[in-house]
């Protein structure tokens, strides 16, 4: 079975002041995804930090996020590794821990070619759970034309996921659907082409925007076939979509705002990594108060 067509949330990990992991805040997290009625959870992902984990942090992480969930939400752990070995293992370990489905980005300096079609092979052959394709050129630094991806069809369980965040991701989508539906299709970029995506055939969206609720909205409405409604909450939102979702500083402003709607306690980034100064606080802040009156 393919994941639930809605909304799962890409989820920070939480840090002390001293950069040490705050266990206490990934409860407040998964409580916070439960809440806003999010269908699922993303974690160890691009804004999860996951290049700044040890492995041991990864399984903390893995195991109490699985164990406050108790089975609420379907829980997606990010498992990319530069090996093929260590992500198979990665992959193995995840589902040992609990989770739902598993999701790999390609290795930074692969190519779309074989050797990366067998990673992503000897990845999904390690587990029995969901597969998700995370296609994001800007982490990954790796183009995933549509050709390639049709090509991992054979190479992936049935029901595997493509997470779509090459832009224009809506485009991409639309040519995919059109050959195949082997794929359940995703978006992310914080949900800044949602609208877009959803009217060319995605299933949903897997990103960190801060607000979730507003995600969920917009996804059920179009499901509901009242895209005008969905329209009207994915307008209202976009200008603070756009500003969260800024490449390099987005991290450290989704947790500036989780931290502010009582999601987590601290709103610490892991160093090195730019922090939001004064002007980016207030424009943040300015974009929430709009948000709020007219949303």
């Amino acid at each position: 079975m393919p994941l639930i067509a809605g909304v799962h949330n890409v989820t920070a990990t939480p840090f002390l002041p001293d950069e040490s992991l705050d266990e206490a805040s990934l409860g407040s997290l998964v409580r916070y995804c439960v809440e806003t009625g999010c269908d699922g959870m993303l974690i160890l992902g691009v804004l999860g930090e996951a290049d700044r984990l040890s492995d041991v942090e990864r399984d903390r992480v893995i195991a109490k996020v699985v164990e406050e969930n108790a089975g609420r939400l379907e829980i997606t752990v990010g498992i990319t590794h530069g090996s093929s070995v260590v992500t198979a293992e990665r992959a193995r370990r995840a589902v040992e821990l609990g989770a739902h489905a598993v999701m790999v980005s390609p290795p930074p300096g692969s190519t779309a070619n074989p050797a990366l079609r067998d990673h992503y092979a000897r990845a999904a052959a390690a587990t029995d759970a969901i597969f998700v394709v995370q296609d994001h050129p800007t982490s990954s630094g790796v183009k995933m034309p549509t050709d390639f991806l049709l090509s991992l069809i054979d190479v992936l369980p049935k029901g595997s996921v493509l997470k779509l965040e090459d832009p224009p991701t809506a485009p991409k989508t639309a040519a995919i659907t059109a050959q195949t539906d082997a794929y359940q299709i995703l978006g992310g970029l914080g949900g800044v082409s949602l609208l877009a995506e959803l009217d060319a055939g995605s299933h949903g969206t897997m990103t960190g925007f801060a607000i979730p609720e507003v995600l969920v909205a917009i996804v059920a409405a179009h499901q509901a076939g009242i895209r005008e409604e969905a329209r009207r909450v994915f307008t209202a939102a976009l200008p603070l979509m756009v500003f969260e979702a800024q490449p390099g500083a987005g991290v450290a402003l989704r947790k500036e705002i989780l931290k502010r709607r009582g999601a987590l306690a601290h709103a610490t980034v892991r160093q090195p990594a730019p922090k939001p100064d004064a002007f980016s606080i207030a424009a943040m802040e300015r974009l929430l108060d709009e948000f709020a009156a007219v949303s």
